[in-house]
């Protein structure tokens, strides 16, 4: 699989583009953000709005999100649970 990228969570009006990825071996020839324009055009097809989240440190998803359109709304605190 060389990139991926869906749809998860669905609010009335809003669906959230999710799990985008890129093998290593083929970023930055486009892959993530043809699949991204494909889901938005989907999205937005259907009377829908698209969002998503990213962690901050990801630097190449930024941009990516950025240069299609997408802009921050809000920053928001995950925690980790982990058992010991």
């Amino acid at each position: 699989m060389v990139a991926m990228a869906g749809e998860r969570l669905k609010q009335p009006g809003f669906s959230e583009i999710s799990g985008v990825c890129t093998h290593p071996d083929f970023q930055g020839r486009g892959s993530g953000r043809e699949l991204c324009l494909l889901l938005l055009d989907r999205i937005t097809s259907r009377g829908e709005q698209a969002y998503l989240h990213v962690h901050q440190s990801n630097m190449g998803a930024l941009a990516l999100y950025k240069a299609i359109g997408f802009r921050e709304r809000r920053q928001i605190n995950i925690g980790k649970l982990e058992s010991v």
